[in-house]
């Protein structure tokens, strides 16, 4: 049985696996092959439908990550956590995480932080 994954933002999610393997993930969904699951949720995709409540617990808990993490930068307000630009700086975000968290990950999570705030 395949999952539908979606991407969390506007913009599609690329994935790439090192076997050569690629995929497009559009903000509208798509089902994916098992062998993209891992890649997928560890790029921000969203599950859409299908999910196991483990899925749901994985993908949720990587959120929550991202989410405490940029919201701690934001409180620390130290310059070097933030780009030029303001935005989270991906290198200190995946020290604070202990994963890689993508561009477009940082920024919806940033987006709603500074929105609420």
């Amino acid at each position: 049985m395949t999952k539908r994954f979606r991407s969390p933002t506007d913009t599609p999610l690329h994935v790439a696996l090192i076997s050569g393997h690629t995929a497009v993930i559009p903000p509208e969904g798509i089902e994916l092959a098992p062998m993209f699951y891992r890649e997928a949720i560890a790029r921000g995709a969203v599950l859409a439908e299908g999910a196991t409540a483990e899925d749901q617990t994985q993908v949720f808990s990587r959120q929550i990550a991202i989410r405490e993490a940029i919201a701690a930068m934001v409180g620390a307000n130290d310059k070097d956590d933030f780009t030029g630009d303001g935005k989270p700086n991906l290198v200190k975000l995946k020290a604070k995480t202990g994963f890689h968290v993508t561009r477009e990950e940082a920024d919806a999570v940033f987006a709603e932080l500074t929105q609420q705030g």
